[in-house]
């Protein structure tokens, strides 16, 4: 029995040594840590957390010290910042199918003139645009243009601080140019929120009467137009199309959809095509009454006679324009035309119906000569037509 209480008391004696000396080792470790004679070791789980007292380099303190590090602006930042406070957000009339009832705008001048797209829309008492800051404004139309796709409306200058976009030149732009456009699709927002910002490119500048406009129904004006794979959804129309220079190039016209052809076009009107109408508008002391788009030519079935009968059946689309009948000695005659030839241009327009050829002679001058263009069989043929300067000719 001594011997064993001898022995515990061996190891309690041992126990409070071994605390003793552990215990002197941890102040000393501590000691040196003070003095910074040795580092600390860390795992990776520990090393990742900072004591909230920790000191921060320059560089990860935010403003240099005491403030959020804010990486510098992009490009498009910078540029989004500046325009967007020259865009405002525009509601009119809705309820038509297709049209909506709000889109976009780009204050051009300080005295209250803010430009956008034409829409039927814009025929509304309660027609009004949003600034930047969220101030709602009554607007009017001061002048608009159907047939170019524009419209310029006035708002009260002295109610809000107006900062105006100037448009510049379009003639650079082609395919591939980096675009921004900003506008409003699907009106999400209403007050002082942004608008939105895309990014994308030019994908062509072309001629909407040689490229068949009757079919994406383009307005009927525009010897130009813009195409973007920037999506013009509702809302965006009327918006602003720059350059990666900040430059207004064009302002964004509607979703154009062809249900026939299976095509949907993003375009917008070239700042160039604008000029003359903003010019005219800005110098004008009233309002005026929107412009009408000039009506399409309606032409008794043949126009001039040129010698020639279409194939025409009794269907609800009117058929494409296959040549019937050729009277021999006619126009049509000595320009080469054949039975069963398909006429699918005729000068600049595109032929894609009979009524489409019906409107392309009635616009023909007596004695013009105009290029025909035919398919016959696998062939693909250009004859010159001469307009005869008599019926019957």
């Amino acid at each position: 029995m001594s011997v064993s209480v001898n022995r515990l008391v061996s190891v309690n004696r041992l126990a409070r040594l071994t605390t003793i000396t552990l215990a002197a080792l941890i102040l000393g470790s501590t000691s040196a840590f003070a003095q910074g004679d040795i580092a600390p070791v860390t795992s990776p789980s520990t090393a990742a957390v900072a004591s909230p007292d920790a000191t921060l380099p320059t560089s990860a303190m935010p403003g240099g010290g005491r403030e959020a590090v804010q990486a510098p602006a992009t490009l498009v930042e910078s540029l989004a910042a500046r325009v967007l406070r020259s865009m405002v957000k525009l509601y009119g009339a809705g309820g038509f199918t297709g049209i909506p009832g709000y889109g976009s705008g780009v204050v051009v001048d300080e005295r209250g003139f803010v430009l956008t797209a034409w829409s039927i829309a814009l025929d509304s008492p309660d027609l009004h645009v949003v600034t930047a800051q969220g101030k709602r404004l009554a607007a009017k139309v001061w002048r608009a243009d159907a047939g170019l796709g524009v419209a310029l409306l006035k708002v009260d200058p002295l109610s809000a601080n107006l900062q105006p976009l100037r448009l510049s030149s379009s003639a650079q732009l082609e395919p591939g140019t980096a675009l921004l456009a900003i506008g409003n699709p699907f009106g999400f927002v209403y007050g002082a929120e942004q608008l939105s910002v895309l990014k994308g490119v030019v994908t062509a500048v072309v001629s909407p009467h040689e490229g068949g406009a009757r079919v994406v129904r383009l307005p009927s004006g525009l010897d130009q137009v813009i195409l973007t794979d920037v999506p013009n959804n509702p809302g965006t129309q009327g918006g602003a199309l720059l350059t990666l220079e900040g430059d207004l190039v064009g302002i964004l016209g509607r979703l154009v959809e062809s249900r026939s052809t299976n095509t949907i076009i993003n375009f917008a009107v070239p700042a160039d095509s604008i000029k003359p109408f903003l010019r005219a508008g800005l110098r004008q002391k009233t309002a005026r009454p929107a412009a009408k788009a000039a009506p399409l030519v309606r032409a008794k079935r043949g126009g001039p006679a040129l010698g020639l009968r279409l194939q025409r059946a009794h269907l609800v689309r009117s058929p494409l324009a296959y040549v019937e009948v050729v009277r021999r000695g006619s126009a049509a005659a000595k320009a080469g035309i054949e039975p069963d030839d398909l006429v699918f241009r005729v000068g600049r327009r595109t032929i894609r119906s009979c009524r489409d050829f019906d409107e392309a002679v009635a616009t023909l001058q007596p004695g013009a000569k105009v290029r025909v263009t035919l398919k016959r069989g696998s062939a693909c043929l250009n004859v010159e037509l001469v307009v005869p300067a008599k019926e019957g000719e």
